[in-house]
């Protein structure tokens, strides 16, 4: 057998593999075997048609469109291979050029019914895209009703024992305060498109929480942040991004926290992505500034869908105050783990657990104890989507915090929550 005979087959059966990769829509698997092979194939167009549906299942959409135009080189009359370039444009957000190539398919002499259906369908939502696009602003207004069994923080204890042997009978306002609330919130986004990958936005929210009998712990918070995303051609994606966040008790201003957060996102397979945040924050108070502090946080994630979407969360965090009360300097690391999972059409639901350890630099100058304590957090919710625009939230959350110290003393920071809130969501 010749060289060339030799090469020949083994380009077809290179072929027929990446085909039968396709075929099994292993598509990470086939993208990574188009590339291996992509020196001694490319510019054949049955590797270029390959390569292209590859890249396309792999959602490497930006090198998909390159495999896809080099097919319409050889052959502009492909459906196929055009009709994939309409989608991987969609894909990368390039909407116009994808409704220009759907609209060259949709004037083919030799298309069918059957492709000129969805042809006109593919345009009739690209052009819904464009049209939403017009909107400067979304707008979601939330109503919601809540019952909380410790708004405050609060001990179960009457009292606490001194190392001395003291009893301090406790003040109303450190036990633990059972209320229920209402809460209206408007928030609002606004996108400005730069270019097909670049973004800027802003956005503001405004909440109000008031509870039935003790107005003395109702709260409004208003956060206001702009932000500028950045994606990659391998569908990363980066951004950073300003936020100011005022907070009001009892109709006096508390204090506000300013934030500067960047963070990274990228998918790992079809199935798969993982991303890393940080922020560093400044948080004032209005009245007692000796409490001011610095706060310094990271997380990482990775999340992984079946039917079922899984999210891991490693996230920590170091609170250092600005006026030298090093007894009020803490550092945090806490991991959750949160599942989601459909169960109508227009129902879904989600659980969360996470369990966070806190350390002091230095001991409570009061009881001259470290307050290191671990919390753990459960939350369970259902979504109900079945309205336009609408959406009904149910969710019920627990938190238990214990302290690591045996003083009795010490036991004032410890506390149980249960809550639980009932929204209603609009968005227009």
């Amino acid at each position: 057998m010749s060289c060339n005979s030799t090469a020949f087959a083994n380009d077809e059966a290179d072929l027929a593999k990446l085909k039968a990769y396709i075929l099994a829509k292993e598509y990470s698997q086939a993208y990574d075997f188009s590339k291996s092979v992509e020196f001694e194939l490319a510019g054949d167009i049955t590797y270029d048609f390959l390569s292209g549906v590859a890249a396309f299942g792999a959602k490497r959409y930006q090198t998909a469109v390159f495999s896809f135009e080099r097919v319409l080189i050889s052959d502009p009359t492909s459906f196929d291979a055009r009709y994939y370039l309409a989608l991987s444009y969609q894909r990368i957000d390039n909407l116009h050029a994808a409704v220009s190539e759907f609209e060259t398919l949709s004037k083919t002499s030799s298309i069918t019914a059957e492709q000129t259906e969805k042809v006109e369908y593919h345009i009739k939502s690209i052009n819904q895209q464009l049209l939403e696009r017009t909107r400067l602003w979304t707008n979601t207004i939330t109503f919601g009703l809540a019952s909380d069994s410790n708004i405050n923080s609060g001990s179960s204890l009457d009292d606490i024992t001194l190392p001395d042997g003291t009893v301090i009978p406790l003040f109303d306002a450190s036990k633990e305060i059972a209320d229920g609330s209402v809460l209206l919130q408007y928030s609002g986004n606004y996108q400005y498109t730069l270019s097909q990958n670049q973004t800027v936005m802003f956005d503001v929210s405004a909440r109000s929480k008031r509870f039935f009998d003790h107005s003395e712990y109702n709260r409004e918070l208003v956060n206001l942040s702009v932000s500028y995303q950045h994606e990659l051609l391998n569908e990363a994606s980066w951004y950073v991004g300003l936020s100011t966040t005022p907070l009001w008790f009892a109709n006096d201003l508390y204090r506000t926290e300013n934030a500067l957060s960047v963070g990274w996102q990228q998918p790992i397979d079809n199935n798969s992505q993982y991303g890393l945040n940080a922020v560093v924050s400044q948080v004032d108070h209005a009245t007692y500034d000796q409490l001011n502090f610095n706060r310094y946080i990271w997380n990482a994630f990775y999340r992984f869908f079946t039917d079922y979407q899984y999210t891991f969360m490693l996230k920590g965090y170091h609170d250092d105050n600005t006026n030298g009360l090093t007894h009020n300097n803490k550092t945090a690391i806490a991991g959750s783990y949160t599942v989601g999972y459909p169960i109508t059409a227009n129902l879904s639901g989600s659980t969360m657990v996470m369990f966070e350890k806190q350390t002091y630099e230095e001991p409570n100058p009061l009881f001259n104890e470290l307050g290191d304590s671990s919390s753990v957090i459960l939350s369970t919710d259902l979504l109900y989507s079945g309205f336009q625009d609408q959406a009904i939230l149910l969710q019920l959350n627990f938190q238990d915090k214990s302290l690591e110290s045996e003083l009795l003393a010490m036991k004032i920071f410890e506390y149980d929550r249960l809550e639980l809130n009932l929204t209603w969501n609009y968005t227009f």
